[in-house]
């Protein structure tokens, strides 16, 4: 297990060297950003002004979706200051996909860029034009790296930020070369051909409607691909209680979508991207069950604990992942930090019994749970 994750470690870096060659592309102001809303007052100024500044974006098109705080008072004055670049469609509350899709109803660029309201996107990088170029080279959707926004964060984000950028970077490349596609085109981070995001478009049968969009692109052949030099900042949740509401959406979700997209799972796509998430839950569930035993007998229950969930090949992988988060983030102390990550591991597998094989049995998911959003940091 130790060697495949190092193997696909060095294989994401190899395929990382071979991309760097390819600049992105120089066609400013060619891409229209397109933002559902709901009750997202104290961040969504600033991340729209993010979209507002970048050079490759001609109008941000922002969708509020029956907010009922002080989001169209937010709008309503930023459209008076940025007239002709923003667009804002409001409408009753439909959920996410019907947000996204009255959206693209306005769109007239030939591509657009997806992202949510609490996402920043920095406007002085050209993490656009790496998604830009993939499309000029022919692909139909390509999903970006969202990483985590520690501006006014507390705990939690910093572990789940520990790992998370090198981690997708490293799966999704993967994905990409034994499986034809990453497993997901994120909704904080994607971009798609204007005219095959409106022939296959958003439903909201799921609460996880980029996932399913995702596998429904794959399902129809289309060239789905991955850009990790674009890195976006969503925010992260600051509690447990909404970091397993918001997990326990994603996990069920996941199940769901394994239900609807079922002939996907014989493929190709299927075999490498789709099931290896739930063989590698259903082989670490029975792995740490019987360590553990094992340990316990032999050390007692706290120090069996403790050597189970914190063994020296995990402290150092972590380790290694969590310097490369520390110096992206410029915050050293996420190194420490990074051994915690296995809090995730827990929530993950724990969810996954509770819920998501309940979930891929009768094909029903929770209702939607809106994480508490925090003010942007003025830098």
């Amino acid at each position: 297990m130790d060697l495949l994750f190092f193997g696909m470690c060095l294989l994401a870096l190899a395929a990382l060297l071979g991309r760097q060659r390819r600049g992105p592309s120089l066609a400013f102001g060619s891409v229209d950003a397109i933002v559902p809303a709901y009750n997202e007052a104290p961040c969504i100024e600033r991340s729209l002004l993010d979209l507002l500044r970048n050079p490759y974006v001609r109008r941000v098109i922002c969708v509020d979706d029956g907010s009922t705080d002080g989001t169209a008072a937010v709008l309503a004055r930023m459209a008076a200051q940025w007239r002709g670049r923003l667009l804002v469609v409001s409408q009753r509350n439909t959920g996410k996909g019907g947000a996204l899709m009255a959206g693209l109803a306005h769109a007239t660029a030939p591509q657009v860029f997806l992202t949510d309201a609490d996402t920043r996107v920095p406007p002085d990088r050209a993490g656009l034009g790496y998604l830009l170029a993939e499309i000029e080279d022919g692909a139909d959707a390509v999903g970006g790296v969202p990483s985590s926004n520690l501006e006014g964060a507390g705990l939690l984000p910093c572990i789940r930020a520990t790992v998370k950028l090198p981690m997708i970077v490293i799966r999704r490349t993967c994905q990409q070369v034994f499986g034809g596609a990453p497993f997901i085109v994120s909704g904080a981070c994607g971009m798609f051909r204007t005219d095959v995001l409106r022939r296959h478009g958003f439903s909201d049968r799921t609460r996880v409607e980029d996932l399913d969009l995702t596998w429904t692109l794959v399902a129809h052949g289309c060239k789905v691909r991955q850009a990790n030099r674009c890195i976006v900042y969503p925010q992260e949740c600051n509690t447990l209680r909404e970091e397993w509401r918001r997990w326990r959406r994603w996990i069920v979700g996941y199940a769901v979508c394994m239900r609807l997209h079922r002939r996907l799972l014989p493929t190709r796509f299927g075999l490498v991207c789709i099931m290896p998430m739930l063989l590698v839950v259903l082989v670490g569930v029975a792995v740490y069950a019987l360590h553990w035993t094992s340990l316990a007998t032999a050390h007692g229950p706290l120090r069996g604990l403790a050597l189970a969930f914190f063994p020296w090949v995990w402290v150092v992988a972590v380790s290694g992942l969590g310097t490369i988060s520390a110096v992206h983030h410029r915050r050293p102390v996420l190194v420490p930090l990074a051994s915690l990550a296995v809090v995730y591991v827990l929530l993950a597998y724990a969810i996954w019994v509770v819920h998501g094989l309940k979930g891929l049995v009768t094909g029903r998911e929770p209702a939607r749970d809106k994480p508490t959003r925090y003010a942007h940091v003025v830098d």
